[in-house]
């Protein structure tokens, strides 16, 4: 739905020189739960200084920090163990699982979308199939078509169709990145959420994410390709973090190919000012190229997965550091891009030197914020049975002339609402309905003496509606 869709954290994008992976990047992530350092001191940051950004943070309402040096925890503030959805970090996620198939042989990057048979609501021209799945990868398709879980930006700058040949611009693209997970699907392994289950994390240790936590958002009327989502926890988005600082080995096992961590995180577009770049879903920037706002981050070469509200894992080579951000999204709390930034500025101003090899290590004690809300109640969803669906789809008027349409698409239950876009519903009881990429939302259906449905209610944003069955 339009003012529901998810992108990048900001602008702030980058491009990233070549850093060689120290002896300690290249060696084990935790074996179990993470472990923290016993101070801050011990790990070469100053408590004053992480105070300073602990405070801040809190300021702003941010949802959860992590802060990992050398594989052990310098800080972990708000709820690490909460599941947020990912939004644009999952693009990351995905481009590890193609470095992975490609070094596996399970495909090549080099196949094209007309070799690979695909099409959308709008078949493709010749010329659009010919783009490669690294052209896709690269965000340089030269397919400008609608997409699911789109930013309404994507909407009002896409380019003309036809108006760029593959690999030679650059365009922020859903089509490119949704497109991509089907592509996956048909050709490596039947499920997404599956493979990056297996391949990384499983591997990595992560403690909280559950096949349950991906999820695909549709929107039929725009794409036929859904967006992959991801719920994922702080303390699991830093082992992901971890894994590419390590350049994809844990505990000596090689799981992303180390040669793939450094392309695809070398930048094939310049995006914005010198320095600032975008590989392969990962967002770059070289020494230089942050400006004098953040002069801390400014002197270092960094990547980066960062999403709508605040989601961030930044990965600083030649620090050995891994920064994670999370916004509270499920409570509407959304992080600006400014504020996440500076963040990460006041951790990077609070370092004072290196760990010392024999700093003690305790558990992981996340302090909690005094801004932090509960988590809201991931709902248990029952299976829409298609008598429920064509029970349900149809038109309900809302307004003159205005009418929500409710339809059935690849066995799924979707509403186009005016003026507020597409979405699939999922029901929590018979009658009752949410939108799974949107907590809090509630649709009712009402229901006459003799059990058929007549309309429906609810509350999608600020505005409540209510309509009757045509």
């Amino acid at each position: 739905m339009r003012p529901f869709h998810l992108s990048v954290l900001s602008t702030l994008t980058a491009t990233l020189t070549s850093v060689t992976p120290s002896s300690a990047q290249s060696g084990a992530g935790p074996t179990g739960a993470w472990r923290q350092y016993a101070t801050p001191e011990a790990a070469g940051f100053s408590s004053e200084g992480l105070a300073k950004a602990f405070r801040y943070a809190d300021s702003v309402r941010s949802g959860a920090v992590m802060i990992v040096y050398r594989g052990s925890v310098v800080g972990a503030w708000g709820d690490v163990s909460r599941k947020l959805d990912l939004r644009s970090v999952r693009k990351s996620l995905v481009s590890a699982l193609f470095g992975i198939a490609a070094d596996r042989k399970q495909i090549s990057l080099d196949r094209t979308l007309g070799s690979l048979g695909i099409a959308d609501n709008a078949p493709l021209t010749a010329a659009e199939q010919g783009a490669r799945i690294r052209d896709l990868l690269a965000a340089r398709s030269g397919v400008y078509l609608p997409a699911a879980y789109a930013d309404a930006s994507q909407d009002t700058e896409r380019p003309a169709r036809g108006s760029h040949a593959p690999n030679t611009f650059w365009f922020y693209n859903n089509w490119d990145f949704n497109t991509l997970g089907v592509i996956y699907e048909r050709f490596v392994d039947s499920s997404l959420y599956a493979s990056f289950d297996t391949r990384v994390a499983g591997p990595i240790g992560m403690e909280d994410y559950q096949l349950a936590d991906g999820y695909l958002v549709y929107e039929p009327t725009n794409s036929l390709h859904p967006a992959h989502t991801f719920r994922m926890s702080a303390r699991d988005l830093a082992r992901f973090g971890q894994l590419y600082l390590q350049g994809g080995a844990w505990n000596g096992r090689r799981l992303i190919p180390r040669e793939w961590v450094a392309e695809s995180t070398a930048p094939k577009s310049t995006v914005g000012g010198p320095g600032q770049g975008y590989g392969y879903m990962w967002w770059t920037r070289a020494p230089g190229s942050m400006g004098a706002t953040y002069p801390e981050a400014d002197k270092r070469a960094l990547y980066y997965g960062s999403g709508t509200g605040g989601q961030l894992v930044l990965v600083i080579p030649s620090d050995e550091l891994v920064i994670v951000h999370r916004g509270d999204t499920d409570n509407n709390r959304y992080i600006s891009g400014r504020d996440a930034w500076r963040i990460v500025e006041l951790i990077l101003s609070a370092r004072t030197g290196t760990a010392s090899g024999a700093a003690a290590r305790i558990p992981l004690t996340p302090a909690p914020f005094a801004s932090q809300l509960p988590a809201v109640p991931e709902p248990v969803f029952i299976a829409l049975d298609a008598p429920l669906r064509a029970e349900l789809s149809g038109r309900y008027e809302i307004a003159p002339n205005t009418i929500v349409r409710l339809f059935e698409f690849a066995g799924r239950l979707f509403g186009n609402f005016p003026g507020q876009g597409e979405a699939e519903l999922f029901g929590t009881t018979r009658s009752s309905f949410t939108i799974r990429a949107l907590p809090g939302v509630r649709i009712d259906f009402e229901r006459d003496a003799a059990g058929r449905v007549t309309g429906m209610s609810g509350q999608i944003g600020p505005p409540r509606f209510r309509g009757v069955k045509q």
